[in-house]
């Protein structure tokens, strides 16, 4: 059902996301322009600020990246649940927050799944590089565009493959989360915490970000150098260092009327992909909050009985003591 209901959602929330896309990417631009060249000012200025930059910027380039690998998702997926006639929390600040934590906890689980997996491997072939190979890995931030990616030009290895699943199966546990998240409240309305809905309808999540993988891989080979542009998450992570060297005139690039028409539908048909995941953690979120209500509407009736019940018994009881 999440799937068939997907597609039409994600129409929905195409439109509006790319009304708002221009502005976060101007954003996310802002920020990654300021965190290097911030930076790279601070660096040789003295010796105390230096070390100080240099202790710094790590920290703050990841944080940058798990803003990016989770915020667009917060975003995409409240336009969704507004769609779908939910109130969600309004607060710009929150989500910010939720997207870095968020980013910090798929980073550490995917980090352990991806070094192990590695190093596993590695041991089956009794190779000598072992754990310290492992540790080297890459992280995987947008699986469907490198599993995607791998399948359209035959570059996909068994390791490689079982890298791009595995942090797939997290992203697909972790979207109902988000969803909780960006509404502010479970959907019972009772109790809420930051791993709310973690794992919800896992069997179809994991099923549409097969299905994107799938339609991802087909259009590929048609978008020709273009291709590159294919997953939001992987074009804000990857290519918004190009973009900001681009815009401070440090790289040449050139563009023909044909080739920017070219990226702008595969940023298009991206973005689309990009709310077709949306759309599943929305609409995971709206099944659970129906279910909630079904579930609050048979206890209701199982009081109403139990109430009957014991007026029925009374009343029998009360006959007896009067003959």
């Amino acid at each position: 059902m999440i799937l068939l209901r997907s597609l039409p959602l994600s129409l929905s929330i195409l439109w509006r996301f790319l009304l708002v896309m221009p502005l976060w990417v101007l954003f996310y631009t802002v920020i990654t322009a300021f965190t290097v060249f911030g930076s790279l000012m601070l660096i040789g200025s003295n010796m105390i600020v230096t070390v100080f930059a240099l202790i710094i910027f790590p920290f703050a380039t990841m944080a940058i990246i798990y803003i990016l690998s989770m915020h667009p998702y917060l975003i995409g997926i409240r336009i969704g649940l507004q769609v779908l006639g939910f109130k969600t929390d309004p607060s710009q600040k929150r989500l910010l927050i939720g997207a870095t934590g968020y980013g910090l906890l798929e980073a550490i689980v995917a980090f352990i799944f991806t070094a192990f997996l590695f190093a596993g491997s590695l041991i089956l072939l009794q190779s000598e590089v072992g754990l310290a190979a492992a540790l080297n890995v890459d992280p995987t931030l947008d699986p469907i565009a490198t599993l995607s990616h791998e399948l359209a030009f035959g570059a996909l290895t068994l390791l490689s493959f079982l890298s791009a699943v595995a942090v797939m199966a997290l992203r697909a546990a972790i979207l109902p989360a988000l969803a909780s998240f960006a509404a502010g409240r479970s959907p019972n309305r009772v109790s809420y915490s930051p791993v709310d809905g973690f794992g919800a309808n896992f069997v179809m999540m994991m099923l549409l970000m097969l299905m994107i993988t799938g339609i991802s891989a087909v259009i590929i080979p048609f978008a020709g150098d273009a291709s590159e542009y294919l997953g939001l998450i992987n074009l804000l992570t990857n290519e918004l260092g190009e973009v900001v060297l681009f815009v401070f005139g440090d790289k040449d690039v050139s563009f023909t009327m044909l080739h920017a028409f070219i990226i702008c539908g595969a940023i298009i048909v991206s973005v689309w992909l990009f709310c077709l995941q949306c759309a599943g953690a929305a609409l995971s979120y709206a099944s659970r909050a129906d279910q909630s209500i079904l579930n609050r509407k048979v206890a209701v009736q199982a009081q109403q009985a139990r109430s009957e019940d014991i007026g029925e018994l009374l009343r029998s009881r009360m006959q007896k003591h009067q003959k």
